[in-house]
Parts: C-alpha cells; structure tokens; sequence
C-alpha cells in the first residue's frame, strides 16, 4: 500500500531535532467496525500533541490519558477500547462506532533513537521490505512486553539479523509478509507464554507520470497527499522542470526509447501515461513491453487505448490486461483535480482489489430515492 507510515517519518525527523521522548500506538487488534485497522500507528507527544489518528476521535482523549503512565514507567502496555453495543456516551464524547479496537502503547525513547521508528524510516528511505515484530504480552524476562525487532525480507539480508531472535518469531514474521497482513501470535519460548504483534513494513508505493503538462500537477498532489512516491517524466525540457513539480519525488527528462535507461521501471507499481500526443503515447507505451508495472493508465476514450494497443501490434498482449483507458472510476470528474481524484481512486481500488462502488451499497444499506423536483417544497 502507499506509505501508511508517512506521518511516522516526519514525526521521527522532528522527535529527533527536539530530543523528547514520546509514546507510540499501534491498532494491533480489531473486531467489527472501527476507524483504522491493526498496523495503523500515531505519535503522542508529552505535551499531548498527536500525529496521526486511531479512533476518528472516538478515544484519542483518553488515549491521552493512558499514555501518561507510559511516559512515566517507559513499560509498555496494551488497552482495549470497546464501543460495541453502548449507549449514547462513549468515554464522554457521545460516539458509538460498533466496533473494538486493542492498542499497544510504548515509549519512544530519545535514548534509543527513538526505536522502533528510526527503523521504519531507515527502511522507508532505503526502500526496504520487513516485518515489525512486537512483544504484546510475555512471561519471559528476555522478551518482556514492547520488545521490538524489525526483520528484513530474506533477499535483503534477513540471515544476518537473527541475532538473538527465537527462531518461532522469524517463521511467523515470514508468514506475515507471505500473507501480507498483521496478525497476533502466541508462542512458547523457554516454556514461557509470548504474544507477539506481527506486521509488514513495506516501502510506500511508486507513481510514474509520463507527460508534464498542466493537469499533470493535480495528479502529483494527489498521489503525494496519498503517500506515494512519485516520478514525472516528458520528452520535452520545458516541460520537465523541478520547478513545475515542487512535491514530486523526481521529475526526468527522456524520450520513450530512453526510459528504461533513466528510470528502473520495476520500482514503479503504476504508471499514468498523458503526453496527450498519441504518437509519443505510443511509443512510451511500446517502451513497457519488459515492464512490470502492474497498472497503466492511459487518457481519453476507449477507442484510443485499442489504437494505441493495436499500433503495439504481437506485443499488445503483454499489456492488454495492465492498460486501463480511460483510467480512473466514474465520479462525474470534470476539472483537472476532479480527475486526479478519479484516476488515484482507480488505481488504489485495482492495487488492492476493490471495486471501487459506494460504501453504503457493500454495507447492504438501501440509499434513500433520488429527490425529484415534486419532493422539494
């Protein structure tokens, strides 16, 4: 997914200049309905400052509160907030959100770097794979709850890192980056009880943008604000300019049979094609054949996608089912922010396979009639 922990980094940046201590929560169990699910984190700072949010409101306050003993004892510890079938007054803030949520707090020592965040960011910066293990409840003295280490994936050097990590906890961090989901389990280590926290930190998705036109910069904040990487690319100077795309990650001048010279395309998860030239179009999209970027997307109607696939001629079939044109789902987008709107919308359904329909319809909710001129008075 994109960088879900986006926030984390800057936060770490400015913990780090301050040199003050701070509490980490992570969602590390959910059931039924509730804001963000197990893996998402905040920052909570000793002046009550949060970065980052769990609950939509429904129990940060008292999050706050609970932190308070954290910051005092540096002993990690986990709550449990239930608002499934409760009256009106939710911890005196009148929500009910029908669903529970477990919380891990511990403490971000400036100490010790800050750990576990200077590794979510060392990982983020150099674009690494791993798994977060974290200690939720022990026995064992040498695993004692908030013990935390951070695996990386096997091709990047995981043999080197089991220094003093029981063997159970590198299978099951395996299993949580095979099933690319968190999850909570209990081992015996010694003949002690351990609960442990696992899940995946993964390098926050690539965008590459090739056309820097005018209606290319909506499309750049959106994917940014997303947490994505994001890489714009033209054949023209003018065009591909910093200075026309202050919030990209890169901006690059290539023309289509140079790109897989300036870029390395298998860092890319999706790929937004608007040169609006068809010729250029053509022949930046001839370039992805030994691609494997996972979605494309190209602008205009249908019938400009199959002329672009069938100038591609035997080689169409290695991107037919990758291209998506028009790209972006049907949310009546006009301006160029609309559509950039549209097309992230598309892409992230497709990446996480979605269908991208309203949510009341997936909750089996009936939506009220349409209003009609007759029903307004």
């Amino acid at each position: 997914m994109p960088n879900k922990h986006q926030h984390l980094i800057a936060a770490y940046q400015r913990l780090r200049e301050r040199g003050e201590d701070a509490v980490l929560a992570t969602v590390v169990e959910t059931f039924g309905s509730t804001y963000r699910k197990a893996g998402a984190r905040m920052v909570i700072e000793r002046s009550g400052a949060m970065d980052g949010l769990l609950g939509g409101g429904c129990f940060e306050r008292d999050l706050l509160e609970q932190a308070k003993s954290v910051f005092e004892t540096g002993i990690a510890r986990c709550v449990f907030y239930d608002m499934r079938g409760l009256g009106d007054d939710v911890w005196g803030l009148g929500m009910g959100c029908d669903g529970a949520a477990r919380i891990l707090l511990q403490r971000l020592a400036a100490s010790e770097n800050f750990h576990p965040l200077d590794r979510i960011a060392e990982a983020a910066h150099v674009q690494s794979t791993g798994v977060m293990l974290t200690v939720l409840t022990s026995d064992h003295p040498q695993y004692p709850a908030g013990y935390c280490q951070f695996l990386t994936e096997p091709d990047a050097g995981w043999p080197p890192l089991l220094a003093g990590v029981p063997m159970p906890f590198v299978t099951s961090a395996l299993q949580s980056l095979l099933q690319q989901s968190p999850r909570i389990t209990e081992h015996r280590i010694d003949s002690a009880r351990v609960q442990v926290f696992y899940d995946a930190v993964r390098p926050p998705w690539r965008l590459l943008v090739i056309g820097g036109g005018d209606d290319a910069a909506p499309l750049v904040q959106c994917a940014k604000l997303l947490g994505w990487r994001v890489t714009v690319v033209d054949y023209r100077p003018a065009y591909a300019k910093p200075e026309r795309f202050t919030s990209a990650d890169e901006v690059c001048l290539s023309p289509p049979e140079q790109l897989a010279e300036h870029l390395d395309l298998s860092q890319f998860k999706a790929l937004v094609l608007m040169t609006h030239h068809i010729d250029y179009d053509s022949r930046y999209l001839a370039a992805l054949r030994g691609s494997r970027i996972r979605f494309i997307g190209l602008l205009g109607p249908a019938r400009r996608r199959d002329r672009l696939l069938r100038h591609l001629g035997e080689d169409a079939e290695h991107l037919a089912y990758r291209v998506f044109g028009p790209v972006g789902l049907d949310i009546g987008a006009e301006t160029p922010a609309e559509i950039a709107v549209s097309i992230m919308a598309g892409i992230h359904a497709e990446l996480t396979g979605r269908r991208g329909q309203a949510l009341t319809l997936k909750s089996g909710k009936v939506g009220s009639p349409p209003i009609t001129d007759s029903m307004v008075h």
